[in-house]
């Protein structure tokens, strides 16, 4: 294949949606399935004090939680959502293969930083950050096939070990009509999530419906002087 065409085919990235879920429904499986849910058994490193579940943070502010990647893997992580933007599906997902549905979302880009404190090893992990809609629906952050330029990043580095720090950012789709209200961290099941708020200043404008056209006003008929005999 000519260097040409690899170079189109790799412009034909395509983008792979994930399954969200309601409030609603997520609180009714915990319930059922992980009522006596608990944090994972994990020795927390000298110095860190967790995060409070379902605390609600200002972009900046750490949170610090025991964070089950799998089987086995489970350690002690401080993530901190330093930014959040909207992009553009028109200009930043030019190169990408999208649906229709997906290209009349919006995009929200979150900057993250993520440290495993220890003691566990979190190599390849996804970083467990889910965004929350006006809906009262959570999902999980998009995973891109592809670089996206405005937003670099996706898991943790194939090698995460104690003490080791990342910075990233993910992509999060939000259908029309609904907008991004939190990032919420969900480190393993049934614990209640800690927040970051999303700023109003960086919610989109609402979309207006159009004005409507109404029909130009007839000026009154003039009368005709009265015909003289």
């Amino acid at each position: 294949m000519s260097r040409r065409a690899l170079s189109a085919l790799a412009a034909a990235v395509l983008l792979l949606g994930l399954s969200a879920c309601s409030s609603d429904d997520a609180e009714s499986d915990e319930t059922s399935e992980s009522a006596s849910a608990s944090a994972p058994k994990v020795a927390v490193p000298a110095g860190v004090t967790l995060t409070k579940p379902g605390s609600t943070l200002r972009l900046g502010q750490p949170a610090s939680v025991v964070y089950k990647a799998g089987p086995g893997r489970v350690s002690v992580v401080t993530v901190t959502v330093t930014k959040i933007a909207v992009g553009s599906m028109q200009k930043d997902f030019a190169n990408f293969a999208l649906g229709a549905d997906q290209m009349r979302s919006t995009p929200y880009y979150v900057t993250a930083t993520v440290r495993n404190a220890g003691p566990g090893q979190l190599g390849r992990a996804a970083v467990p950050l889910y965004g929350h809609d006006s809906t009262n629906t959570f999902f999980p952050a998009v995973t891109l096939v592809g670089e996206l330029d405005p937003c670099a990043g996706g898991p943790l580095a194939a090698t995460f070990g104690p003490k080791a720090t990342q910075r990233t950012c993910l992509v999060y789709l939000v259908h029309k009509g609904a907008t991004l209200e939190s990032v919420e961290l969900r480190p393993y099941d049934g614990f209640d999530p800690v927040r970051w708020t999303v700023p109003e200043s960086v919610k989109p404008p609402p979309t207006k419906a159009p004005p409507s056209k109404r029909p130009a006003s007839k000026p009154p008929a003039s009368k005709s002087p009265p015909t003289k005999s």
